[in-house]
């Protein structure tokens, strides 16, 4: 699967060569919480299109940050998790969260709220 890449010799670079698309770092948020149905991260983020959702999932498996699995019976559902190469990323979600804090304020009226999100910043 063709990506787009900064093309630059810097880990900075190429961290966002792997979650800088747009939705990524918030797919991991969500898993950052354990193993997610697909219907269940497409619920948790509010204003992602399945085809970007879908593709963004494949892209992060692609980099060994996700992983994919089947439940066993009677769950018999597929789930998408964090590799420990994904897991990694908690304290980069854990800063930006913080970072980002200040700037809450209140909710704007068109605000999705999902309680989980508020762990992210604790």
């Amino acid at each position: 699967m063709p990506r787009r890449s900064y093309d630059q010799y810097c880990a900075v670079a190429r961290a966002l060569d792997a979650v800088g698309e747009r939705w990524s770092l918030l797919i991991v948020r969500e898993l950052l919480g354990g193993p997610r149905r697909y219907t269940d991260l497409h619920a948790d983020l509010p204003g992602v299109s399945t085809d970007i959702l879908a593709t963004r999932l494949k892209q992060l498996e692609a980099e060994g940050l996700v992983e994919r699995r089947r439940l066993e019976r009677p769950a018999n559902a597929t789930v998408y998790e964090l590799t420990a190469r994904g897991t990694e990323l908690r304290p980069v979600i854990e800063a930006l969260a913080h970072w980002g804090a200040p700037e809450l304020g209140e909710p704007r009226p068109t605000d999705a709220v999902r309680g989980h999100w508020y762990a992210v910043n604790s």
